[in-house]
């Protein structure tokens, strides 16, 4: 049996479409057999480029590719199934299209306006017609594709989709559209070109000065700005004395220029010339002023720099002065500063120059001068130096040639104050050796005093005590002659910090002055002759004191010292023993001696203990005065015997 379809279905949802926009619309049918044929159909015409399926269960799918367009909004669009082996057996389904596009614009001028006579200082104003679906929410304009902001003060305004320009010029001319905007998109107008026209008007950057020589033909330029460019020029002479209007047959037109010759011939052709023109929407207001005047030589150039310095090259640069009403050009040269050599010439129609080949490291003179036809300017003289080589650390060539030394000021100002430098010290180093050698001289003489008085004061203390041996005894080891060759050492025992001063009278303690300064040192083995000098009194009592004096002799000295005995100090310092271990003392007994004089006894002593004794690191010797003359023993056995005389210190 043949049964006919059940349904036919749209497979999407009715929604609206964008115009030109690719869209696969499907529709389904059932239940028919054979199978169903679905067509498709807008407003009642039938639509091609459709593809039907069938599938296994005899139901039907047909797919439709279809593009919008804009005129198909609001039209019906549907998909019809049908059997073919029965008649009136069909099912159908649709909707209404929704295009949506986007906009289309289109911008009129003013009804009222002319668009061939707009003139400046007159109001335009346009208005833009715009259709889109859905509607356009922004309204946009532009001039020369450029977008125009409202600006009230400049006379632009903006009012929903009209605009309103107030007093136009020259400026405001060229080409207007307006652009809408929508969901869609944006769509833009076609252009309007708004004509202004205007009166002619002197254009910008023209030569206004002209230097003429006496019966010299000028040919003077006027160029201007017009709209519409179909000009008419008249000339005029203006001088102190007078204003007459050129004849035609001297001006030449061409296009919105004219030239006119003229030739001065006496002081009174010298002047202004006004140049008017003239177009169909009036005269020209403010005509063209062109100067003439007598020619001369150019201005000089000031303003000049140098720049891009290198060791072969430099640029100058120049700012340029009058021409002298003539076209002027621009030489330069370059001269070496020493020899005045002429290094390079040239010249430029502009104030700027590139000098190229020159030696590293001279010093140059440019010159710049202006020229005309009638002559060179007044010349600008710079300064100009090339860079100088690096310096070669090394060099293979042994020849190879040196540049001169040259004497800078900073080098004179440097070695004249090294020369200052070196005398101030030389002066200082003199004064401080002439003081010296004042100072060595009085201190030699104070010393030489001092012997004289030490060996006054030996002669009389020995002369007193009875003996009569000399102080020139063969032994020269006594204390006097040690004293005469130490030179200067009484000095450094008075500076001694171990030695306590004693107040003594200036009168009466010469023998204490001399004994005060070599009291610190002794000699251990005292010479022969010194003994012999003592007679037969005995031993003298040679002793060691490190911080003191003899107690036999401290006793002598207290009573050539008056004031009370509080001022001289104790001395119980022990004393020195002779380095080796002798038996006895050679020179006699040591009875008269105080009591622990010699508080360690030599006989028995064991040897290392007696060396131990003797390396003990003891002060520099000092020479010790002769003591007054004892009472001399005789010589024991137990007398120690002493071959060589040693000195000991404490």
């Amino acid at each position: 049996m043949n049964f006919g379809p059940l349904d036919a279905v749209l497979g999407f949802t009715k929604q609206p479409l964008s115009a030109g926009r690719r869209y696969e619309l499907r529709c389904n049918s059932t239940g028919s057999r054979p199978p169903a044929t679905i067509t498709w159909w807008k407003n009642g015409q039938r639509l091609e480029r459709s593809k039907d399926l069938i599938s296994t269960d005899g139901n039907t799918t047909s797919t439709l590719t279809f593009i919008p367009k804009k005129e198909d909004d609001g039209k019906y669009l549907s998909c019809r199934a049908e059997n073919k082996a029965l008649d009136n057996e069909n099912m159908e389904d649709g909707w209404t299209l929704e295009i949506h596009y986007t906009p289309e614009a289109r911008i009129n001028l003013g009804l009222s306006l002319n668009p061939n006579a707009v003139r400046e200082g007159t109001d335009v104003y346009f208005d833009c017609i715009i259709n889109a679906h859905p509607p356009a929410y922004k309204v946009e304009w532009r001039h020369n594709g450029k977008h125009l902001q409202a600006n009230v003060n400049a006379g632009i305004i903006i009012s929903n989709q009209s605009l309103v320009l107030q007093g136009v010029s020259r400026s405001t001319a060229g080409n207007y559209t307006c652009v809408g905007y929508n969901l869609e998109g944006e769509g833009e107008s076609n252009s309007f070109y708004l004509n202004v026209l205007y009166t002619p008007t002197c254009k910008p950057n023209q030569t206004r000065i002209y230097g003429v020589a006496k019966q010299e033909r000028a040919e003077i330029v006027c160029q201007v700005d017009a709209n519409p460019p179909e000009v008419q020029f008249k000339w005029t002479f203006n001088n102190s004395a007078d204003s007459v209007d050129v004849a035609q047959s001297h001006i030449a037109k061409s296009g919105t220029s004219s030239i006119v010759t003229y030739t001065p011939m006496t002081e009174l052709d010298y002047g202004t010339l006004l140049c008017y023109a003239a177009n169909k929407i009036g005269m020209q207001r403010v005509p063209c002023v062109f100067h003439i005047i007598a020619a001369g030589r150019p201005d000089q150039v000031h303003n000049c720099t140098i720049l891009n310095i290198s060791m072969t090259s430099f640029q100058i640069r120049c700012t340029e002065g009058f021409n002298g009403g003539l076209t002027q050009a621009f030489l330069l040269e370059i001269r070496e500063s020493q020899s005045q050599d002429m290094k390079s010439n040239s010249t430029s129609p502009l104030a700027r120059f590139v000098v190229n080949n020159l030696e590293p490291g001279i010093q140059y003179h440019a010159v710049v001068f202006a020229y005309n036809s009638k002559g060179r300017s007044e010349p600008v003289i710079l300064q100009a130096s090339t860079l100088r080589l690096p310096e070669k650390q090394l060099t293979a060539e042994r020849d190879s040639q040196r540049s001169p030394f040259r004497f800078t000021p900073l080098m004179s100002v440097i070695i004249g104050v090294v020369s200052a430098l070196l005398i101030v010290l030389l002066v200082v180093i003199l004064v401080l050796r002439l003081q010296c050698t004042q100072e060595g001289e009085h201190r030699r003489k104070q010393q030489q005093r001092h012997k004289n008085a030490v060996v006054t004061g030996g002669s009389l203390e020995h002369r007193g005590s009875g003996s009569g041996a000399t102080l020139s005894d063969k032994g020269g080891g006594s204390p006097i002659s040690k004293h005469e060759s130490s030179g200067g050492e009484g000095d450094s025992d008075e500076k001694n910090p171990d030695i306590i001063p004693q107040p003594v009278d200036i009168d009466d303690c010469s023998d204490y002055s001399r004994k005060k300064q070599h009291v610190s040192t002794i000699e251990t083995s005292p010479s022969r002759s010194l003994l012999r000098q003592a007679g037969n009194s005995g031993y003298m009592g040679y002793c060691t004191l490190r911080n003191g004096m003899p107690l036999h002799e401290l006793n002598a000295q207290s009573k050539l010292i008056p004031g009370p005995a509080q001022m001289i100090p104790a001395y119980t310092a022990s004393c020195t023993l002779p380095r080796q271990p002798p038996q006895q003392w050679q020179y006699g007994p040591i009875s008269h001696l105080p009591p622990g004089m010699y508080p360690v006894q030599y006989r028995g002593v064991p040897v290392a203990q007696q060396r131990l004794r003797s390396t003990q690191t003891r002060d520099p010797p000092i020479p010790l005065q002769p003591l007054p003359a004892a009472p001399e023993e005789e010589a024991s056995p137990e007398t120690p015997l002493m071959a060589n005389k040693r000195e000991s210190t404490v």
